[in-house]
């Protein structure tokens, strides 16, 4: 079996390391494939961003050409020296001379054209639109489109600075400016064939430019596209590959636990069929040992019994002894009284003293005898309730007297007060022989752990009804338990007196009896030096078993 187990375990562990390393390659492929997805899809962004960024410079070419035209045209149109400021605005703003409006894209000097009009940015940095051009990226062949339109706009210049001139010369005339024919003129310059064929080839240019500008950015972002979708079917490949991977594993795995399973149900099967003989042979055991548990119980009552009745017997032997004595004394002194009254001799003050000598001697017999009989009686419950358990009414406080009167005479050495302060008025209904076992055996077991032949104490037991139910307490101020013995000391053969005779069932059979007989619950408190607490309740009424079983 074991030398199967290895073999099996040593394939399995070669094909595990073999899927292991496959499936460590496929991750780190996926993983890298996924970084590389991961860069492409930030570069088509950016290429992205650089496409939209790069159109939006171009139309700022675009538009800054337009919106010159349109301020040299107005200023020739109106005279108005602010259209000629804007036109130079321009310039220097697409030069790099002046500060460059934030969002400078969109729509700005139509919101500075009316009388009232402002700016709707604020300013940013001084720097050239070509400069700009050149960080976004832009190739020489688009610059070089840009330069032959410079070239291309010195011509349209010249024209815009002749009609520039013609205004000033209008606006030094003190005729009506719309009436002078300088203003005339220039709008001729501006409107004229050559001017309009100037701004055409500079748009050529410009269109020019901006058709370079749209494939290089189209081709940048086709491109980065391209490479991001390789990167992810690259990368949604390996992890295909490695799902199927972990698949072929799992399936390896389930089919080396089933072979590990099949050999493991055929050692479970040899176990099990060991393990059932030893437990037939276990359970020989335990019926043995049930037994020779049952002779110790019933031997451990029977001694209880037995002790019982050797105290009472050494007690009744003192009360009978001075009875004897007594009787003796009796016969003799009716001997002498017959003797002297066959003398003659019987005086007054003779029969008066043997008078009191029979007094003496019959008031003694009569209260040994008395002992002997109260003795008697209690034992006599004892004995009878432990040999007949019965369920029956009895009261309790009477119960309880009688079984410690009949354990006192072995333990009247010892000085130890018993005391039973329990009401008269509780009679409950139970069973007598099985309480009066458990009060035996917790004071016998009070004198025995508690209490040395020394050692003055006291052992109270209390009761009370309340809701059906009698709580008895049997309390001592004797040595008391530490932890260890008090959680242990319901357990059978539990002794710490072995040495000294002790059997470990006393307080087992107590348990027993509680539980099972009584129908009850028993607890222990005890610490060391601070004496021990018995607390056992019972049903007050308890049904018998009959009756239990109708129920």
């Amino acid at each position: 079996m074991q030398e199967q187990y290895d073999i099996l375990r040593s394939k399995t562990l070669k094909k595990t390391v073999q899927l292991n390393s496959l499936t460590f390659v496929c991750a780190l492929m996926a993983a890298v494939f996924s970084y590389f997805a991961y860069s492409s899809l930030q570069e088509l962004q950016q290429a992205s961003n650089n496409r939209y960024h790069s159109y939006l410079l171009t139309e700022q070419l675009r538009l800054s050409s337009d919106q010159l035209t349109l301020m040299a045209r107005t200023y020739a149109v109106t005279g108005k020296e602010k259209y000629l400021d804007f036109f130079n605005q321009i310039l220097a703003i697409r030069n790099g001379r002046q500060d460059r409006p934030e969002n400078y894209h969109r729509v700005y000097w139509d919101m500075l054209m009316p009388a009232q009009g402002e700016a709707p940015f604020a300013n940013g940095q001084r720097i050239p639109l070509q400069q700009l051009m050149k960080q976004a990226g832009f190739t020489q062949q688009e610059f070089a489109q840009l330069q032959q339109a410079q070239q291309v706009s010195d011509k349209l210049t010249e024209l815009e600075f002749m009609a520039f001139n013609e205004v000033k010369n209008a606006l030094s005339r003190l005729t009506p400016y719309k009436l002078a024919a300088e203003r005339e003129a220039a709008l001729a310059h501006l409107y004229s064939q050559d001017y309009l064929a100037a701004k055409a080839r500079i748009m050529s240019h410009i269109n020019e430019f901006y058709s370079l500008q749209e494939n290089r950015t189209n081709r940048q972002v086709e491109a980065t596209a391209s490479k991001h979708s390789l990167m992810t079917i690259l990368a949604l490949a390996s992890f295909i590959i490695l799902l199927l991977i972990l698949m072929l594993n799992f399936r390896l795995r389930h089919k080396m636990n089933r072979q590990f399973i099949d050999l493991l149900e055929k050692e479970v099967d040899t176990q099990t069929e060991h393990i059932r003989s030893k437990n037939e042979q276990l359970t020989e055991s335990l019926e043995i040992m049930e037994t020779a548990k049952n002779q110790l119980v019933e031997s451990e009552k029977m001694a209880s019994l037995g002790s019982l009745v050797a105290g009472v017997a050494h007690e009744i032997n003192t009360p009978v002894g001075v009875g004897v004595t007594a009787v003796t004394t009796l016969q003799e002194e009716i001997a002498l009284l017959r003797e002297s009254a066959d003398n003659n001799n019987l005086t007054k003050n003779l029969l008066i003293e043997t008078i009191d000598i029979f007094q003496h001697s019959t008031d003694m017999i009569f209260s040994n005898l008395m002992r002997v009989s109260s003795l008697i009686k209690s034992f006599k419950h004892v004995a009878v309730d432990q040999a007949h358990d019965e369920i029956r009414t009895l009261e309790l406080r009477e119960s309880v007297q009688d079984v410690v009167d009949s354990i006192m005479p072995k333990y009247k050495y010892y000085q130890v007060e018993v005391k039973v302060d329990i009401d008269s008025k509780i009679n409950c209904k139970t069973y007598p022989g099985a309480l009066a076992q458990i009060i035996t055996n917790l004071v016998i077991n009070a004198f025995f752990h508690a209490f040395d032949k020394e050692q003055t104490g006291q052992i109270h037991i209390s009761a009370k009804e309340q809701k059906g139910w009698v709580t008895l307490v049997i309390t001592d101020n004797g040595k008391g338990m530490d932890t260890k013995i008090r959680d242990n000391i319901f357990e059978p053969f539990y002794t710490t007196k072995r040495n000294k005779g002790g059997t470990g069932l006393g307080m087992h059979i107590v348990y027993n009896l509680v539980t099972q007989k009584l129908s009850g619950q028993i607890t222990c408190e005890s610490e060391p030096a601070k004496g021990t607490r018995f607390e056992i309740i019972f049903p007050y009424q308890l049904k018998s078993p009959t009756l239990q079983a109708s129920d």
